[in-house]
């Protein structure tokens, strides 16, 4: 006798990284730099904002695109991030 399916609800789940846990960020929420970040245009200093328009595996990393101080689409860590306020 099979038990009836229940009812599943997806709800975001903190994941753990180098500095603890955080809340997945989601996609086009704005973001700033932590700490520096070194891509194929350059490094990213520490305070950058950008936009996230990707996300990886419920945030283990994101696909971020900063215009300043040159344009690039970097991928970042979670611990390398965080939330930017309006």
């Amino acid at each position: 006798m099979s038990e009836p399916m229940g009812r599943f609800i997806r709800t975001p789940h903190k994941r753990s990284t180098d500095t603890g846990t955080h809340e997945p960020i989601e996609e086009l929420t704005r973001v700033a730099l932590s700490k520096p970040v070194e891509t194929e245009d350059g490094v990213l200093p520490a305070g950058s904002m950008g936009t996230v328009v990707g996300v990886y595996r419920s945030g283990a990393a994101y696909e971020v695109e900063f215009a300043k101080p040159f344009h690039t689409i970097a991928t970042v860590m979670p611990d390398a991030i965080r939330k930017r306020w309006p």
